[in-house]
């Protein structure tokens, strides 16, 4: 009998352990999903690696450089503002299987991306159809919008773009018959519409109308079609690689009409790529270089001290803007996802670094557009100071 009280005096201090054991794990679980609920968590759809994984990394200094200033500052509500990533690398089918799992996980409670048309059209419907907000921070496409209330777009549209570009281009260097090269996919396609549109009201002749692919790196057959139309300027639809293996190519084939270009190409690296026969293209900021806001001006100087010195460009901008914005949306929300689109359609002279004053029209796109000129002078970027120049 002793024996046995003495074995089950055993169990019952062994139970007791495992309890306390069980007890501890449970209240550490508890903590970690306590402190996970603490947070806000924005999803992020992005090409961090593939052809476009350079555009990716441009926007996460923009994203850091937002949340720093956010989370520093106290967070939203008292919470961390936080940004899940997926690699899309640009693709359409990748997009969409990222929008899946986006809707699915409760914690997400709006969308970052894509960076182009094509990927965040694919996984718009996903958006659409689970009601969470996708903000689609690079694309230009002018119906981007199109698929549904939870989409919203934060760069100027493709007709805002073209629009500014052909008054530049008229006012600047009076041409009389242009050479048009685009990329061809659906940014290229939609900015070759407009340009032609535009520069017919101006009763500008558009001579030769080239395309090539983005896998593309030998222009010379486009450019010979373009040399024989004999041009006196030379409009471009192009990322910036593109743009400076274009201009190289171009002005070894002795072409020496200037260059104009919608301001994806805005970004130091066209400056290193390109080159001197990048010099003189004029081209669009999206902000005021020649006199920046307070907000452009606090951007710049803690993106330079924060990467070395580097300039700030169009995609690291808007990466920054896009993640105030929804910052700004959850703090005027309610915590839903619903809350936080209608937070996000009410945005009104919202200051970003971008535009200065951000305002959602009813089609989810931004009103009153205010695009800046600026040419390549010198190795660097130059605003225009008065468009007869």
């Amino acid at each position: 009998m002793p024996n046995t009280k003495l074995k089950l005096s055993f169990v019952v201090s062994i139970l007791a352990l495992l309890l306390i054991f069980v007890t501890g794990c449970s209240k550490q679980e508890t903590k970690a999903e306590k402190k996970g609920e603490e947070d806000f968590y924005i999803g992020v759809s992005a090409p961090f690696t593939g052809d476009n994984a350079e555009y990716g990394a441009q926007w996460k200094r923009g994203f850091e450089i937002a949340l720093e200033e956010i989370n520093s500052k106290g967070g939203i509500k008292g919470k961390q503002l936080k940004l899940i990533f997926e690699d899309s690398q640009s693709d359409p089918k990748q997009a969409v299987n990222i929008a899946q799992k986006f809707t699915k996980d409760n914690r997400i409670l709006a969308t970052l991306g894509d960076f182009t048309t094509p990927a965040t059209w694919a996984a718009s419907p996903v958006y659409q159809s689970a009601g969470l907000v996708q903000l689609a921070v690079t694309p230009s496409h002018v119906e981007l919008t199109k698929p549904g209330d939870y989409i919203f777009q934060l760069n100027a549209t493709d007709y805002d773009r073209s629009r500014w570009l052909v008054e530049v281009a008229v006012n600047r260097f009076h041409p009389k018959k242009v050479a048009l090269l685009y990329l061809n996919n659906d940014y290229g396609k939609g900015g070759r519409d407009n340009i032609k549109d535009l520069f017919a009201k101006k009763n500008v002749e558009i001579v030769a109308s080239e395309t090539y692919l983005g896998t593309d790196k030998d222009f010379k057959a486009q450019i010979t079609n373009i040399k024989a139309a004999n041009p006196d300027l030379i409009a471009l639809v192009s990322y910036y690689t593109d743009a400076a293996a274009i201009a190289k190519q171009t002005r070894d084939l002795g072409i020496n009409v200037p260059f104009v270009a919608l301001p994806s190409v805005h970004n130091p690296s066209l400056l290193s790529l390109g080159g001197s026969s990048v010099e003189g293209l004029t081209t669009l900021a999206l902000f005021n270089l020649e006199k920046p806001s307070p907000v452009l001006k606090n951007f710049i100087e803690k993106h330079k001290a924060k990467f070395g010195g580097k300039d700030v460009d169009s995609f690291t901008v808007l990466a920054y803007d896009a993640v105030k914005l929804l910052a700004n949306a959850i703090e005027q929300s309610d915590g839903s996802r619903k809350s936080i689109r209608d937070a996000l359609a009410k945005t009104k002279d919202f200051p970003g670094a971008s535009q200065e004053k951000i305002t959602y029209s009813d089609k989810r796109q931004l009103e009153n557009v205010v695009l800046y000129p600026i040419i390549v002078k010198d190795g660097k970027f130059v605003p225009v100071p008065a468009l007869t120049n």
